[in-house]
């Protein structure tokens, strides 16, 4: 059994250096997606990353953002739809009963 003063010590980063190493993760992920025309989306790049999408567009328009040889540009408008939120889904249709002739 651990005591108090033997329990494992977790480091808390400042957003400062967990945004160094975010953008260090979309860098290696933006080698492993593939490249059409010299051109990447940022579909692929979010898949690969496994990063929130507001935080992956923020990296990306980081003046410092070091790009392979082969990628010449970044398209950031998404294909993705967004869907409706949670709570506002359509009410089934009612199906109207049938009555019974003689």
């Amino acid at each position: 059994m651990l005591a108090m003063g033997n329990a494992p010590r977790v480091d808390v980063l400042d957003d400062g250096t967990m945004l160094v190493r975010y953008k260090q993760a979309v860098e290696q992920a933006i080698t492993r997606v593939p490249v059409k025309n010299g051109v990447v989306d940022i579909d692929s790049i979010w898949v690969e990353a496994s990063i929130p999408f507001d935080l992956l567009r923020t990296i990306l328009a980081m003046p410092d953002l070091t790009l392979p040889e082969n990628v010449e540009r970044i398209n950031t408008k998404t294909r993705i739809r967004e869907g409706a939120p949670s709570g506002a889904r359509r009410k089934p249709k009612r199906h109207r009963r049938r009555k019974v002739r003689n």
